[in-house]
């Protein structure tokens, strides 16, 4: 069985640990972008991606009923290989994305990766400093759009809305890989402080209050992930555990309280010559304590999946069909309980969002590629409260229309 030249690079990746295994990647893959060599062991690429999004009702990414295209990503990155088993490697990261993100230079990464020992059956190592998050297929990677499956990933599962604390965490990872004739097997574990912004307040919390919400101790991130011989299947367990403690201020009508979740992900893919099927299962049980009446009854269980399937029409050209739901809870699938506890002040089409994609993609060059894609959405749950402050205002049925062009070097 031959794989398709996706897959290929999705197990490239994820053989060596990310992120540094996208530099490697991109460097032994045929096809795949080259880097500048600066210096004895220093390698650099970059990306450039800009997308326009255009909906019929509701905002993502700006004034999307308009047409917006105030989604953009500019990145660089940059590795040292300081001696066969230390490399240094970080990425500064320019993103627009509406009101959730305004451009700011960030640093996406900054770590240092040790390999302690590597054999042909099997590799440990340990990294330390800025480190993506291996949850899922896709997170580790969703900064690069070449890497992503669609022009936004499925955000019933991975949520924009709070994409700065999924993506990296500031501590330590160990992680191993083992290699057998009945395939191999990736391990990654890692403690650190999460990443907390005004969009992860507001996402949890209903809106920016005038305290803070930072990380409270560290937060726990691990991955297993076995792979086929030949890359045919994939499946993956993941998951994420964090404490979040909010300051309030005087004027704000709660008090000092803290939220625990467990954000966790099955994910599994099967790949064949010039197609694959990937589906991927979500659920973050999150519980509010000490707040107050206000917000200490919104323990609930998110849940969200989702089914894609990708063909190859020709190398260049791949079409993508996906379906997928999510749930603000598990238990309240039509939003009917959620909205009747708010006295009906928010639809229950804010606890709830189904939608199917078609997608085209088209590789213009190894370097470039192109993207379109449409939806057709049932529900707003996910949608940034940010860019909706009003959930009254919102649309139960929408459709939206996306393009991207993404360089890279």
């Amino acid at each position: 069985m031959t794989r398709s030249k996706y897959s290929k690079f999705a197990e490239c990746v994820h053989r060596h640990a990310p992120p540094t295994g996208l530099l490697v990647c991109s460097l032994v893959l045929p096809g795949a972008a080259g880097a500048f060599e600066v210096g004895p062991g220093i390698q650099v690429h970059g990306f450039l991606t800009q997308g326009y999004f255009n909906t019929t009702d509701n905002r993502v990414y700006g004034d999307s009923q308009d047409g917006s295209f105030d989604f953009r990503e500019v990145g660089i990155n940059a590795s040292y290989r300081a001696s066969p088993s230390v490399t240094l490697a970080g990425q500064l990261l320019s993103r627009l994305a509406g009101d959730l993100d305004d451009g700011s230079p960030t640093i996406d990464y900054a770590l240092v990766d040790w390999n302690l020992v590597e054999t042909s059956d099997y590799a440990f190592g340990t990294m330390f400093g800025r480190i993506k998050n291996t949850l899922g297929f896709y997170n580790d990677t969703r900064d690069v759009a070449f890497t992503r499956p669609s022009i936004v990933l499925p955000q019933q599962v991975y949520f924009d809305n709070v994409r700065n604390l999924l993506l990296s965490a500031d501590g330590i990872k160990a992680y191993g890989r083992f290699y057998n004739d009945w395939g191999s097997v990736s391990i990654d574990a890692a403690a650190g402080i999460a990443n907390v912004d005004e969009n992860v307040e507001i996402s949890f919390m209903g809106m920016d209050f005038g305290g803070t919400l930072d990380a409270d101790d560290l937060a726990f991130v691990a991955r297993a992930e076995y792979e086929s011989p030949g890359g045919a299947w994939r499946a993956a367990i993941s998951g994420a555990k964090a404490k979040l403690a909010f300051s309030r201020a005087p004027t704000d009508p709660v008090g000092n309280g803290q939220i625990d979740f467990l954000y966790w992900i099955a994910s599994l893919q099967y790949n064949a010559e010039r197609w694959s099927l990937t589906a991927e299962y979500m659920e973050e049980p999150a519980e509010f304590t000490n707040f107050g009446p206000l917000l200490d009854g919104q323990d609930s269980t998110p849940q969200g999946y989702y089914l894609q399937g990708s063909y190859l029409i020709r190398n260049d050209l791949e079409w993508t069909v996906r379906y997928t739901e999510g749930f603000f809870d598990k238990d309240d699938r039509d939003g009917s309980r959620n909205a009747a506890a708010t006295g009906g002040l928010v639809p229950a089409h804010n606890f709830f969002r189904k939608d199917w994609t078609v997608g085209l993609r088209w590789d213009v060059t190894p370097n470039f590629m192109l993207r379109a894609e449409y939806q057709w959405v049932d529900g707003t749950w996910s949608l940034s409260r940010r860019e909706n402050p009003n959930p009254a205002a919102t649309v139960k049925d929408w459709e939206m229309f996306s393009l991207l062009g993404s360089y890279r070097f």
